[in-house]
């Protein structure tokens, strides 16, 4: 059985370099996709923190017709 994680549970991270190498076997027009189980997710930005932190972020992708004012 998996564990729930919470909203407030730190985050996991890699080095820039392990990222770099876990990409660079696939060539530079290859598709990403970034997805959890049963959600798509959109790459949104990302934003250097500091000169050792970078944060990627994603935002969800909605499922449901987008709602338009009256």
């Amino acid at each position: 059985m998996r564990k729930a994680i919470n909203d407030t549970a730190k985050p996991i991270t890699m080095t820039v370099g392990a990222l770099i190498s876990e990409l660079c076997r696939w060539p530079d027009h290859a598709e990403v996709t970034f997805r959890i189980p049963q959600q798509e997710l959109r790459f949104y930005r990302v934003v250097g923190r500091t000169k050792k932190h970078v944060e990627i972020e994603l935002d969800r992708v909605s499922k449901s017709a987008p709602v338009v004012a009256a």
